[in-house]
């Protein structure tokens, strides 16, 4: 599976509005500012549907009035990025909420890095380069 990460460090924001600091995160991860407030609202509707309803990107694209290929653009965005996961044709959080994404996000850079220092430490070997 591809995951797309992007860190930026920014500094938090300063007031206690929840769409705006889902909006912090977003940035952070790399969502550009112009799609940040869209995916937020998006992530929220997801997140604070009931147990016994099913979200898809044809409910949500017409829910919100827009095609549905454009939001699947960013729907498929939000999973490349480890946001949210399909099931079949519906789409909810990676995890039962946005800290535990988080943590997950975080335990998928953990494994990427690992990776890296892996290939890193072959590339080195194979070009003779010392060990410190």
């Amino acid at each position: 599976m591809t995951r797309e990460i992007t860190l930026i460090k920014r500094e938090p924001p300063l007031t206690r509005d929840a769409k705006e600091e889902l909006q912090w995160i977003l940035e952070s991860l790399g969502v550009p500012e112009r799609f940040a407030e869209e995916y937020a609202e998006l992530l929220i509707r997801i997140a604070k549907k009931r147990e016994d309803e099913k979200i898809s990107t044809s409910s949500l694209a017409e829910e919100r009035g827009e095609k549905r290929t454009s939001l699947s653009y960013h729907i498929n965005r939000m999973v490349a990025m480890g946001l949210i996961t399909r099931e079949g044709r519906y789409i909810c959080l990676r995890a039962s909420n946005f800290e535990r994404m988080i943590e997950e996000i975080e335990r998928d850079v953990q494994r990427m890095f690992e990776d890296l220092k892996k290939v890193a430490r072959e590339v080195d070997e194979l070009l003779g380069l010392p060990r410190r």
